[in-house]
């Protein structure tokens, strides 16, 4: 009778935390959704404004021409035989 007694309280709480276990955890709220939503945004104008920066940074390397210059080509002597 004694091991019934001790048994019974044991079964309740492993039935109990089974449950507890299967239980699904609760979705995000709309607000939350939302403030995820603007952190991808946020990254995002980030990434962009970066590769504009760094567009920039490249074009400032380069050496500026006004107009590409012409090769002057090279004149072969005819040899006569």
């Amino acid at each position: 009778m004694k091991a019934l007694v001790v048994m019974i309280p044991l079964l309740a709480l492993s039935a109990a935390t089974g449950i507890a276990a299967t239980k699904d955890p609760p979705s995000p709220d709309r607000d939350m959704l939302k403030r995820m939503e603007s952190l991808r945004q946020m990254e995002m104008i980030q990434q962009m404004e970066m590769l504009r920066d760094m567009h920039h940074l490249e074009n400032a390397g380069e050496p500026k021409t006004a107009a590409p210059q012409k090769t002057v080509p090279v004149k072969k002597n005819e040899t006569t035989k």
